[in-house]
């Protein structure tokens, strides 16, 4: 076996721990957060989470083949590093999930949330997050676009991008005054 494949077998072999890792968390987590309610409902953030996490697994564990030498050396020496993308991903998911709750990131292929029942009419932090989708169809169009944002760091960063240009543009004075 050569360098280059027992690089790909280790990394590889650590990415599936790191996911094991997460499942052996997030799987009694959502459970210890049900302990009082009679049916499992898996709080949306964390959910959202998961997922990015998964997409930023699964993109990592898809591009290994292409990656440089150099690179490849990096991760399999380095759990910090592997376990990096996953991470990157979760929380990428986690900010596309906060644009789709602020509107800011709207249309019918991506999901809508309405305020839950019993929201307090004071608004803080935590209320961001008193929100549900209406339907089945947006709640996996939630999963479908942290998956996508996990998996593609990329995609979100150009959300991201896309933001920061329009406000920049706004604060230009204009060329022709």
């Amino acid at each position: 076996m050569n360098e280059r494949t027992a690089q790909l077998r280790l990394i590889s072999r650590r990415l599936v721990w790191a996911l094991a890792a997460l499942v052996a968390i997030g799987i009694p987590g959502a459970l210890l957060m049900n302990l009082q309610n009679e049916t499992i409902q898996i709080p949306t953030p964390m959910a959202v989470f998961f997922v990015g996490f998964v997409g930023g697994f699964v993109g990592l564990q898809r591009r290994l083949k292409s990656l440089p030498a150099d690179e490849l050396t990096l991760l399999a020496n380095s759990w910090i590093c592997i376990v990096l993308s996953p991470i990157a991903g979760a929380i990428l998911a986690e900010l596309v999930y906060v644009l789709f709750i602020s509107g800011l990131l709207a249309g019918d292929m991506f999901p809508q949330f309405v305020a839950d029942s019993g929201t307090p009419t004071h608004f803080g932090f935590r209320s961001v997050f008193q929100v549900h989708c209406p339907s089945p169809s947006d709640y996996a169009k939630v999963v479908f676009w942290s998956f996508v944002a996990g998996f593609s760091e990329r995609f979100a960063t150009n959300i991201v991008g896309q933001f920061e240009s329009r406000v920049a543009g706004k604060g230009k004075p204009d060329d022709d005054a």
